[in-house]
């Protein structure tokens, strides 16, 4: 019955295109249940992969704040996550979003099931039960041979000792390279999918019996024998710690290099290019996705977009362009509807609701100039202000 209200009242608030009706609803919500609490992702609540991303948001009524999750019983850590569609709902007071990843390989799913929990002190006061699929299981029991396969290989082809790295993870990121380099801990992690054209290069590695490098690799959804994946964040999928610009591998030792929206975030993006091409193979490919027009956002920093020019000058020096093109993953549509959910969000609620019931066309037909002093305009929120300005400034003293 409690599950049936939840979506019934989730159909009725996601329909309401006015952020004061939601928000009575949400208060009504939490006068009745407590809490709230959601699970996005996996869609369906079904485990398909090896390695699991569960994010969703929780809100409460009262003002305790001291909350976890568990998994299975276990804490589960989290990343915080900006979720405008739950925050117009019960405000940024009372709500929290969240990232977390788990290791189907180390868990013990009762009847395929997992159970998520929010706990707020002691107490258990809502979960979301994940199904595990048979898929998931089968490839959660191939990745033990496929990280074995995968450090023996490493070991052959590394410079350097490897420090003591997390389970199978060889650490090659000592702490004065973190300082160095500010490698900080991370406000978000990245977990995507490959593209077809990613997938496309993996595969013919993969055929030739060769190894590829994701430098930068994020979170991963399963773990693959063919694909060393480096980054300076202990993940389940992540093979070796180190940073871009000091790779601990050999010369020439990998017939492919990926390098998939991570130079934005490097404080040199030349020396990083430069090692690139010094690991990969003469005749091996290179492919590299680079932010042009994206909101500021950290992994844990961003530091550099490019254009298409700036990308081909970043390897100009040692390979030949072979394509450069828009992958469907940075269509134009992302950096609009980015852009003007971001601004949305980093209004207060009665400006975030005069801007979003404006038309396109008022903004397109006005000069930016008039629309300065606009509230809309005035009332944006710092933040909101560094994430998406058109461009930034500094004024600097030379030390004497």
């Amino acid at each position: 019955m409690k599950r049936l209200f939840g979506k019934i009242f989730w159909t009725i608030v996601r329909g309401s295109r006015w952020d004061g009706l939601s928000r009575a609803l949400g208060r009504m919500y939490l006068r009745i249940r407590p809490y709230a609490f959601f699970a996005g992702t996996p869609e369906d609540h079904e485990v398909h992969t090896a390695v699991c991303t569960v994010d969703g948001w929780f809100a409460w009524s009262s003002n305790l704040d001291e909350f976890s999750l568990r998994l299975n019983g276990a804490p589960l850590d989290y990343l915080p996550l900006k979720r405008t569609d739950a925050t117009r709902i019960f405000g940024e007071r009372h709500c929290r979003g969240y990232r977390a990843f788990f290791d189907v390989s180390e868990l013990l799913p009762v009847n395929g099931v997992v159970p998520v929990q929010l706990v707020m002190g002691e107490k258990v006061v809502a979960t979301e039960l994940l199904r595990v699929s048979a898929e998931a299981i089968r490839d959660a029991e191939a990745a033990r041979s496929h990280r074995a396969a995968k450090r023996e290989w490493i070991l052959e082809h590394v410079t350097c000792p490897a420090g003591q790295g997390e389970g199978s993870i060889l650490n090659f990121l000592p702490r004065e390279l973190k300082q160095q380099f500010r490698i900080d801990d991370p406000a978000a992690i990245s977990a995507h999918h490959y593209d077809e054209v990613a997938a496309g290069i993996i595969e013919e590695v993969r055929k030739a019996g060769g190894k590829a490098l994701d430098c930068g690799s994020g979170l991963r959804a399963n773990i693959d024998e063919t694909v060393i994946c480096v980054e300076v964040a202990a993940l389940p999928t992540v093979d070796v710690l180190a940073v871009n610009q000091r790779l601990p591998f050999q010369d020439a030792v990998f017939d492919a290099v990926l390098s998939l929206n991570v130079l934005e975030h490097v404080t040199d993006p030349f020396t990083c290019a430069a090692e690139l091409v010094r690991v990969l193979k003469p005749g091996g490919m290179l492919y590299c996705c680079i932010p042009f027009l994206q909101p500021e956002h950290g992994y844990p920093h961003h530091y550099f977009n490019a254009t298409r020019a700036g990308l081909r000058q970043l390897f100009a020096k040692q390979m030949e362009p072979v394509r450069t093109f828009v992958p469907r993953s940075g269509e134009p549509i992302w950096s609009l509807s980015w852009f003007v959910s971001s601004y949305a969000a980093e209004l207060p609620e009665r400006e975030r609701q005069r801007f979003l019931n404006m038309r396109l066309r008022d903004i397109i037909d006005a000069p930016a100039q008039s629309l300065l002093d606009k509230h809309w305009v005035e009332r944006l929120s710092e933040t909101g202000k560094w994430e998406l300005a058109s461009t930034t400034a500094a004024v600097f003293r030379k030390a004497h």
